[in-house]
């Protein structure tokens, strides 16, 4: 971009007199803003589309990962974390009503990058159900479990 400055010349009229006031605007400056409410063509990312309607798109996905992690037990780890990085997340989302400010403030990556986060974290939550890692133990574990070289575990008594 060139830094080539337009000016403009505005008049202005107070009571009788007429005030001339002259006006100087950097082109990219103009350029940006006019672009500022621009669509997003592409994403950059190959194989990556731009998300028609991400808003709703993550707000439903973060409202199903909170659904599928309340199922879970209180003090369960993975239900705490979950839910406190979502819900932040969902404020986040809910309270702003840009795209690029959504991207600005959670700060991991693109809107669509979010989207897939959230889908592969739905998938994690429901998983979580099913394996209930909160549960005990169905039986010990044995004593040498974490001992290295693993040939050792051949040398029991």
């Amino acid at each position: 971009m060139s830094t080539v400055f337009n000016i403009i010349f505005k008049c202005r009229s107070f009571s009788e007199r007429t005030i001339f006031t002259w006006h100087r605007f950097n082109r990219t400056e103009i350029w940006r803003e006019a672009m500022s409410g621009a669509i997003k063509k592409a994403t950059g990312l190959t194989g990556l589309n731009v998300a028609k309607n991400p808003h709703h798109t993550l707000t439903a996905l973060y409202n199903k990962i909170l659904r599928a992690v309340a199922k879970m037990p209180q003090d369960a780890a993975y239900r705490r974390y979950t839910e406190q990085i979502v819900s932040e997340r969902a404020k986040i989302v809910a309270s702003t009503p840009t795209v690029r400010e959504v991207e600005d403030k959670i700060n991991c990556g693109q809107v669509e990058e979010l989207i897939i986060q959230a889908e592969n974290e739905l998938t994690l939550a429901r998983k979580m159900l099913g394996w209930k890692p909160w549960e005990p133990l169905v039986k010990q574990a044995p004593a040498t479990q974490w001992s290295w070289p693993p040939a050792k575990i051949h040398e029991l008594k």
